[in-house]
């Protein structure tokens, strides 16, 4: 019974109730001196059981954690590098797999998914190289949030199908170490380097994993909360890497709180340069089509939208969708995806498909060389000339002489038309 089943939830609420109504049967029917205990030990139990119903409830809204191990703090199991697994198989025939991403350049190393859209392993697919749409998590969050919560893979296969956007893989890499420090998908002061990860090393390994583009104009990237807040400030830190971007739901001021930690240490340049708002009011803006989405009674993201919105200059293009309620939920984002989907459609690059192999052509050649003055020359045969003897005693000698008999030389006419008769005597 996993954490966010169905299962889980019923078992605690049916826990907190029946300790519920034990704690209200016995609080008066325990007189002795140790009755304070029992009811403390009930009271504890009932806060507990409450909590859980409760945390319960949230993970499957978000699915944050799949497994029991997750929520004990273990990092999910990453495959070898360079090998994948497949996590799931949809009707369509696309796949989510998972994979590992070393990280060369930052240092850091973990595990992803990946969609692969239907034909990926057809014959056609396999001389395709897809454009990539990197998509991040909020916080906390996992790559779990697209694939189970959001249904990621159901609304591409839609979209995919019904000739809306082109097939596409689709990359969900994580972007924390854990569920309780935020990276902010930044290069912390002194710190790890999530932005290097995201950017250099997951790029790196999904071109020599996937057949995909590896230029900027097939790559984008969008992110849901916090995530938003990635994709948005990487594009406009990296517009050499990512031809668009989407946001939903996210904010455009880097922030520090307890979830984060310190990550610029007093550098506010540094912080500066990681707020897209900031960027956008004192630095040149980057010819990047960005995508952002919110819901009207979103009152923090919907403020973030209208002051980002109102700071896009050329050659930025803006594209917004504001729903009209919701909140800041997954139940937007759900709304929201497939019109993300299409957009970048309308901006990325289409797959490339080499021409298909033809059949093998034999090199055109005159049978086997055989030793000999004259190479191919058959001692004997009746169907072509035979080897001609060589006069007894004559031993080969310097290039166009046979024994001191000169071999007549006769220049070829390319060489006539270019140089002329050759002068040597002949």
């Amino acid at each position: 019974m996993a954490p966010n089943s169905i299962g889980a939830q019923v078992t605690a609420i049916v826990l907190a109730v029946v300790i519920a109504v034990d704690t209200a049967l016995v609080w008066h029917r325990v007189r002795a001196w140790w009755g304070w205990v029992v009811r403390s030990v009930a009271l504890f139990l009932c806060a507990a059981t409450a909590l859980a119903a409760a945390g319960i409830w949230a993970n499957r809204q978000l699915n944050l954690f799949t497994t029991w191990s997750e929520v004990a703090g273990h990092r999910p199991v990453a495959p070898v590098t360079g090998q994948t697994t497949v996590d799931q198989e949809l009707p369509s025939g696309s796949r989510i797999v998972s994979f590992t991403v070393p990280g060369p350049h930052s240092g850091i190393s973990l595990a992803a998914k990946a969609y692969l859209p239907p034909g990926y392993d057809s014959p056609t697919g396999r001389r395709t190289h897809y454009p990539v749409i990197e998509a991040l998590a909020g916080f906390p969050g996992t790559p779990n949030l697209w694939v189970v919560s959001l249904h990621a893979g159901d609304v591409l296969d839609q979209e995919i199908a019904a000739g809306r956007m082109a097939p596409a893989v689709v990359v969900f890499p994580l972007q924390d170490f854990d569920q309780t420090t935020d990276s902010e998908c930044v290069d912390a002061n002194g710190g790890a380097r999530f932005d290097t990860y995201l950017t250099r090393d997951v790029r790196a390994a999904v071109t020599a994993q996937f057949r995909v583009r590896a230029d900027r104009a097939a790559w984008g990237i969008i992110g849901a909360s916090t995530g938003g807040f990635c994709a948005t400030n990487l594009a406009m830190r990296h517009p050499d890497m990512f031809g668009a971007a989407a946001s939903l739901s996210g904010y455009f001021t880097a922030i520090t709180d307890r979830t984060t930690g310190d990550l610029y240490r007093g550098d506010q340049k540094l912080r500066n340069e990681n707020s897209p708002l900031w960027r956008l009011k004192n630095l040149p803006v980057p010819a990047l089509p960005i995508f952002l989405s919110v819901a009207a009674d979103d009152r923090n993201g919907y403020q973030q939208l209208q002051d980002f919105q109102a700071a896009a200059r050329p050659p930025m293009r803006l594209t917004t969708m504001v729903v009209s309620s919701g909140g800041h939920t997954g139940a937007v984002w759900r709304t929201v995806l497939p019109a993300a989907f299409d957009w970048f459609a309308g901006w990325l690059a289409a797959p490339v498909t080499s021409p298909a192999a033809g059949p093998v052509k034999p090199i055109p050649t005159h049978g086997r060389v055989r030793e000999g003055l004259y190479p191919n020359c058959e001692p004997g045969s009746e169907s072509g000339p035979g080897c001609p003897a060589k006069p007894p005693g004559v031993r080969p000698g310097p290039s166009g002489r046979l024994g001191g008999t000169t071999a007549k030389i006769r220049p070829s006419p390319v060489s006539l038309r270019k140089n002329g008769p050759d002068p040597r005597p002949q």
